[in-house]
């Protein structure tokens, strides 16, 4: 739950200038040999295969592109599902027909399909699926529409015939049978099934991964304007987006790899790091987003800044709530910042909610990938989940900051023995008490989804109780470490 991002360098112009001076041949020369000899062949893996380390992985689980032509798995369920619909209501009617045939069977379909009425027969519903199958296999499997109209036509015209056929079915003169009352029922709900799985499933999962293939190739291009910059020797202010404000704290242990109490970003990333770092970026820059956001909190327990105060807010992009955990701590924002950052893999040890937190790969001084697994709730009702983060930590416009998101790893697939909750941009920012700096103010955003069976509402009711029980354990530790110090 804590985030850096990329650090950067905060050079004047002046400097900079001064700085091409004497390397702008070299850049030039470099910017020409990587990208150059590059240009046509990593591209196009970065946006087509690498993509950081979301693509290989999550692209098998919705891996559509556009120009590939391929259908995603999330689509071809809806697709059989739409197949097994009619299959289902012709089975359904079949059974239902040899069931009131008074003498022979096929006596029974003739006066079905031969003497077909709407208060008579109900052949008419296996019309209705096939009208459904012709209609959105030809929308979303041969035409690959993306919109809602054509499952919201079909879902209409069976949902009006069905509510006629109600009215004018004669049910008594087919002997009451139960089954008829069964294909009605099963023809309305597969309708509306097939209109839920479209609409909170097939578009939203598509729309997810276009939008991720999308900010890899545009990260890709910008990155590809280095060379028109070198020419000139400065960097342009697009450029210097890459790079992150955080700072590390003075007197830290890597205040040596800073000039003028910022640190030096990195060179020789992989792609797929450039993307955690990307990650972790906009993670704190949601963050801190969400800090300056007043409006809106709706208060949800707690009593006081001293025991903690929980207010939550519900985010259309994240189509859930987000928590805030607001509270005054009794000890310094730097003292708190370091327990979070640089504590983290030992939290289980006084966090009783964590079973397992561990660092899977360190991308820079500031930004990691972690492994955390959440301890059972509610009496083993709620089973234990775990979460792969990007996480990273730093200090920005005089704020302690600690935050994380979640992403593919794909060294850490899931898990069979663990359901893989998902985690939004959130974190903790630490901030000095005016009146008291060796007081702090701490917030906690918390933007978490705990996937499973469980419906999210029902996660959303508990969640209140876990961030005040969070912060009675972390006030016990911090009790712990001021009498360590003390002693």
């Amino acid at each position: 739950m804590s985030v850096n991002t990329d650090m950067i360098i905060s050079v004047n112009e002046a400097d900079m200038v001064r700085v091409s001076t004497n390397r702008g041949e070299a850049s030039k020369v470099a910017a020409q040999t990587i990208y150059g000899s590059l240009s046509s062949s990593s591209d196009v893996s970065y946006a087509n295969g690498s993509a950081g380390s979301m693509s290989r992985t999550e692209s098998r689980m919705c891996g559509w592109f556009p120009e590939s032509g391929k259908m995603s798995p999330v689509r071809r369920t809806f697709c059989l599902f739409v197949t097994f619909d009619l299959i289902l209501t012709f089975i359904l009617w079949v059974i239902y027909t040899q069931l009131i045939g008074d003498s022979s069977v096929w006596e029974a379909f003739t006066k079905q399909l031969a003497g077909f009425t709407i208060k008579t027969s109900l052949f008419d519903t296996v019309m209705l699926a096939a009208m459904r199958f012709t209609f959105l296999i030809l929308g979303y499997a041969l035409l690959r529409l993306d919109h809602w109209w054509v499952i919201a036509l079909t879902t209409f015209l069976t949902c009006g015939y069905l509510l006629a056929k109600c009215f004018l079915f004669n049910f008594k003169d087919n002997n009451s049978n139960p089954l008829s009352y069964v294909v009605l029922i099963i023809s309305f709900v597969l309708a509306w099934a097939e209109t839920w799985f479209l609409d909170f499933k097939v578009i939203p999962v598509e729309k997810k991964h276009r939008d991720r293939v999308n900010q890899n190739r545009q990260y890709v291009s910008e990155r590809s304007r280095l060379l028109g910059d070198s020419e000139q020797g400065v960097m342009s202010g697009d450029e210097n987006e890459h790079y992150s404000h955080f700072v590390t704290p003075e007197g830290s242990d890597d205040e040596g790899e800073h000039r003028n109490g910022y640190q030096t970003p990195r060179r020789g990333h992989s792609r797929q790091e450039q993307d955690f770092v990307r990650q972790a970026r906009e993670a704190m820059d949601t963050t801190l987003g969400m800090m300056k956001l007043e409006e809106g909190w709706k208060f949800q327990a707690g009593d006081n800044l001293e025991t903690g105060i929980v207010h939550s807010q519900f985010f259309k992009q994240y189509n859930r709530k987000i928590f805030r955990l607001q509270a005054q701590v009794n000890m310094d924002p730097k003292r708190i910042w370091e327990e979070l950052a640089y504590g983290t893999n030992n939290s289980p040890q006084w966090n009783p909610t964590l079973v397992e937190c561990r660092t899977l790969e360190t991308i820079d001084d500031n930004t990691e990938i972690s492994y955390n697994i959440a301890a059972e709730a509610a009496g083993g009702l709620v089973t234990s989940r775990d979460f792969v983060n990007v996480r990273c930590w730093g200090v920005r416009d005089g704020v302690y900051l600690s935050c994380a998101c979640g992403t593919t790893y794909p060294d850490m697939p899931p898990q069979k023995k663990y359901v893989r909750g998902e985690n939004g941009p959130g974190g903790i920012i630490l901030q000095a008490l005016p009146e008291d700096p060796n007081k702090s103010i701490l917030t906690w955003f918390l933007n978490s989804s705990l996937k499973g069976w469980i419906p999210q509402s029902a996660v959303e009711q508990g969640l209140s109780g876990f961030l005040l029980d969070y912060l009675k354990y972390l006030s016990q530790r911090l009790d712990e470490i001021r009498a360590e110090e003390v002693s």
